[in-house]
């Protein structure tokens, strides 16, 4: 009997202890999984499906060395953007939140077209996807546990630490030597992020989104330049009198050297 209870006891440590060190691994793809699973069923998170596919898409979006694998990364990134953003506008969000979302669909989907030019047609190298490994965990993690009071502050927050993703990766491939146009590509994202991001901030403030300034607008004076003078209207003769005779136009004289053709089209 004691070896009987012995034999039981060392069997279960031994699966116990297997079981913690297999798990150490697995541990945060499980985490993220459950969470997932919760997040379905809350009405003020309805993005997680968007943002696993967007995870699970850039995990196996590799080209054919670092630039390309970025132009690739980059592509679905901005997919799951468009996707977050179709999603929130199914969930009738604030007026400011529905005009980003729909802004950020033209935005995102504007720049995966011209992404997608850029493309090397080189078979993929798996050993290229390593360095975004890190960048790609971290925006994940991020955007799975940001979350707001409602669907509107939700969207804020996880486009914000989507923003944030975005610029980590250019910094990868900026650091790794990108040249040419991949090189210009990547400086613009990052530039274009952080200036969402401000926006998504000072939204999450209380402030409105900024409009965009629309072509029909007058140009603004830049600070320091003269007013341009208003021109004077006409005058208009006083009552009764006779209107002033135009001054007779003076007969152009002709000159040997005027070219017979000047004014007329060839």
């Amino acid at each position: 009997m004691i070896k009987f209870k012995t034999l039981f006891i060392a069997t279960a440590a031994t699966v116990l202890l297997a079981s913690c060190g297999s798990g150490t691994d697995e541990t945060p793809a499980a985490d993220a999984t459950a969470g997932a699973a919760m997040d379905m069923d809350d009405p003020n998170n309805p993005f997680a499906a968007a943002e696993m596919a967007m995870n699970d898409k850039m995990m196996t979006a590799i080209g054919a060395d670092v630039s390309d694998t970025w132009v690739k990364q980059m592509i679905e990134h901005h997919r799951g953007a468009i996707a977050m953003s179709e999603v929130v506008l199914e969930r009738n969000p604030t007026p400011d939140v529905r005009a980003m979302a729909r802004q950020t669909i033209a935005m995102q989907g504007k720049e995966t077209e011209d992404l997608t030019r850029l493309l090397s047609t080189s078979p993929a190298d798996p050993v290229s996807l390593e360095p975004f490994k890190p960048a790609n965990r971290t925006m994940h993690e991020a955007m799975m546990a940001a979350k707001g009071a409602d669907v509107s502050e939700t969207y804020l927050r996880k486009m914000a630490e989507h923003h944030r993703g975005a610029i980590a990766l250019s910094d990868v491939v900026l650091a790794k030597g990108a040249t040419g146009r991949v090189r210009a590509a990547a400086q613009k994202v990052r530039a274009d992020q952080s200036e969402e991001i401000a926006m998504i901030e000072a939204m999450l403030e209380g402030e409105p989104m900024p409009k965009a300034a629309s072509a029909s607008e007058p140009a603004k004076a830049t600070a320091g330049s003269p007013a341009p003078k208003a021109t004077p209207a006409p005058k208009r003769p006083a009552a009764g009198s006779a209107p002033a005779k135009a001054a007779p136009r003076p007969t152009p004289t002709p000159s040997a050297t005027t070219d017979p053709h000047a004014g007329m089209k060839m």
